[in-house]
């Protein structure tokens, strides 16, 4: 069952109430939900605003289900919700909190849901959308995250099932977690990744916490797996399939956390926004100098411009276009806007920006923790750029065997 962290009550975890500048939008919850679930989102708002469970996920997930089940039908066990619709969403509780990035659709589980058997996860993935239920994705270790053939984790296979050993370092969700999807290499198998349902409390799992800068919404540590047994059943896909699975569920992935950083960033402009109109300074309002109103721009045209690429991305996905570039630009590219807005708006606060109570700090670390997850920004652009110049130059860059060009592969976005 879920367990809400009861630990996360940390130093700038709470955010006054400045009215609509990062209050939820109820314009876009309405054509969502209806009105009755629109109430309830409303009060524990209200109810949440405040006090740290604020930022807690599973305390939103576990009052309104419906939040949970966004993105799965669990009648039909297909998608309830488009690609561009869940973007929405993903950008609403980004407002919020960045912390709520977890709170719309499956989440990570959404991997579950991505193979070619729809009944092999069924009750699991019912589970998740109904809010009772929690994912983590483990992959990082110490030795390996961007890249992906460095991980050491390894699967022995045998006549019932496979046998995991491992460390899975620098992972979210894992105190709140029913499931973990692991990759590990299968020992045997020459290439690829392959990736299993681990449940908690397996025999021989293990979790250490790591106390992190921002995100404290949920959990943060290592998972260890001496010995931890899991069936053929257990298994997401086909053998070496690992590769596959990951570059399909980041595509979307990575295009949600940049939805969601633009709805950080849009509620720190919002209350810059609010502060031009009412802070006075030098006999007048500081919104009268042009130097304010030009940056206010910049930043404005800025997120914009990113959320154009989310939405982009989405559209890809939606018509089952290859978009592993297209979300890794907006997610590089969104984060990396949002930083220099909330950066920006901090400072327009003056020293109230820079205090604990304005709000505006933890939104700085939460996106600095946003631009290392999921994909940091140098490797996302690295995968950019891969997909504009063609392999040989990537590979080059990594010391890899240099394919020759193919140029019919490269993107072309003019």
């Amino acid at each position: 069952m879920l367990s809400t962290p009861s630990n996360t009550a940390v130093a700038g975890s709470q955010i006054g109430d400045h009215g609509i500048a990062d209050g939820i939008d109820e314009g876009v919850l309405t054509t969502f939900f209806s009105e009755t679930v629109c109430d309830r989102i409303a009060c524990l708002e209200h109810e949440l605003r405040g006090t740290p469970r604020f930022h807690d996920p599973l305390a939103w997930r576990y009052s309104v289900p419906e939040l949970a089940g966004l993105d799965f039908s669990p009648e039909t066990g297909r998608a309830a919700c488009s690609a561009a619709r869940m973007m929405e969403m993903f950008r609403l509780f980004g407002v919020l909190s960045l912390d709520l990035r977890d709170v719309p659709g499956l989440g990570h589980g959404r991997i579950l849901n991505s193979i070619g058997s729809r009944t092999q996860f069924l009750t699991e993935l019912r589970q998740i959308a109904h809010g009772k239920s929690f994912v983590a994705i483990c992959i990082t270790e110490e030795q390996g995250g961007s890249d992906l053939h460095a991980l050491q984790t390894t699967a022995d296979r045998h006549h019932n099932g496979y046998t995991i050993n491992g460390t899975k370092s620098y992972v979210a969700r894992l105190r709140q977690a029913d499931f973990y999807i692991v990759f590990a290499g299968v020992h045997g198998l020459e290439h690829g990744l392959s990736a299993f349902l681990v449940r908690s409390g397996t025999p021989g799992l293990s979790i250490s916490d790591i106390h992190a800068l921002g995100l404290q919404g949920i959990s943060w540590g290592t998972l260890q797996l001496e010995n931890v047994h899991v069936g053929l059943g257990d298994r997401i896909g086909g053998e070496g399939q690992g590769f596959s699975l990951f570059s399909d569920h980041f595509t979307y992935w990575r295009c949600a956390m940049a939805a969601a950083a633009i709805g950080c960033a849009q509620a720190a402009l919002n209350r810059v926004k609010q502060r031009l109109h009412t802070r006075y300074a030098f006999s007048g309002l500081i919104g009268r100098f042009s130097h304010l109103q030009q940056e206010y721009a910049v930043h404005a045209s800025r997120l914009h411009m990113a959320w154009l690429l989310v939405q982009d991305a989405a559209r890809r996905i939606e018509g089952k276009l290859p978009g592993y570039m297209d979300s890794a630009m907006a997610k590089a590219e969104a984060v990396e806007a949002a930083i220099a807005a909330v950066q920006w708006a901090m400072l327009v606060h003056g020293a109230y920006g820079y205090s604990v109570e304005a709000g505006l700090e933890k939104r700085h670390r939460d996106l600095l923790g946003l631009r290392i997850a999921d994909g940091t920004t140098d490797v996302l652009r690295g995968q950019v750029a891969r997909g504009l110049l063609g392999d040989e130059l990537y590979a080059l860059s990594l010391g890899r065997d240099v394919p020759p060009r193919n140029s019919i592969k490269e993107r072309r976005l003019w």
